[in-house]
């Protein structure tokens, strides 16, 4: 039988190798951005059979509103709503939102938080908007997007670019 401080060390050991091998994988994209080009990021969203038209009107009323403000203010370039195009068996998402942002955004001039009461004076409203919304998405994530160069001779993502050029 594996004695309690033997099994801490094995759990220990294990965590250890998970974050190592989570953090080489980082590694190879670090340092990556490229001073002139856009910030890609990209929302999915999960949402239950039969609900997609309540969850876009909520979109719509309660979420597109601030990504405009952040549109028209010049700290998001655009925003756009994806739906998949054909059923898909076990499909992990139903919306996509790709929002594209300026290599350097323009500071939206107040908080989010400021937005969102600035838009929405009923803010009780706001809130209960944004919790059916919540409620009604079965899973989210948020990733970016890098764009690689390939007119580079040796497109890599291993390389760091410092100052605008890929140090080898």
């Amino acid at each position: 039988m594996i004695g309690k401080k033997h099994l801490l060390s094995i759990v220990a050991a294990i965590g250890l190798a998970v974050a190592g091998i989570q953090g080489v994988a980082a590694q190879a994209l670090s340092g990556r951005d490229l001073p002139d080009r856009p910030r890609v990021g990209v929302s999915y969203y999960k949402v239950p059979p039969g609900k997609h038209d309540e969850w876009l009107a909520l979109y719509k009323k309660w979420h597109r509103p601030i990504m405009e403000a952040q549109i028209k203010a010049g700290t998001t370039t655009s925003s756009n709503l994806y739906a998949l195009r054909n059923h898909q068996i076990g499909s992990p998402y139903d919306f996509v939102i790709i929002s594209v942002s300026p290599a350097e955004p323009k500071p939206l001039g107040l908080s989010r938080g400021e937005l969102i009461k600035k838009l929405f004076p009923d803010i009780e409203a706001y809130v209960a908007g944004e919790k059916r919304r919540w409620e009604l998405t079965v899973d989210h994530w948020d990733t970016s997007l890098l764009e690689i160069d390939i007119d580079d001779p040796n497109p890599s993502v291993y390389y760091p670019i410092i100052d605008g050029r890929v140090v080898r």
